[in-house]
């Protein structure tokens, strides 16, 4: 293992466990917001009008590190007709 892999490595240990679980819910809903908009052939820019939100709030939304707020995932829930999470 090279030093910046070893490096890394070490870095990534020190993450807190809620952390790296929060980045994996978040990265999870924007997987399921981008397959939802390629199903329905929705662009982005589309996507945004129906939302009133512009088109680079939804371009960060896809980039998986948003904190989606309840009330968010509930509107593009609503906005796309399918379900981001299970509770």
């Amino acid at each position: 293992m090279n030093a910046t892999a070893k490096l890394f490595k070490e870095e990534l240990a020190k993450v807190p466990e809620n952390v790296k679980i929060e980045l994996d819910i978040t990265f999870a809903i924007a997987d399921k917001i981008d397959a939802a908009l390629k199903e329905k052939n929705i662009s982005q820019k589309e996507f945004a009008h129906k939302m009133g939100k512009t088109e680079s709030e939804v371009s960060r939304w896809l980039g998986g590190t948003h904190n989606f707020t309840v009330r968010t995932i509930a509107k593009i829930s609503q906005a796309l007709g399918v379900s981001l999470i299970t509770v």
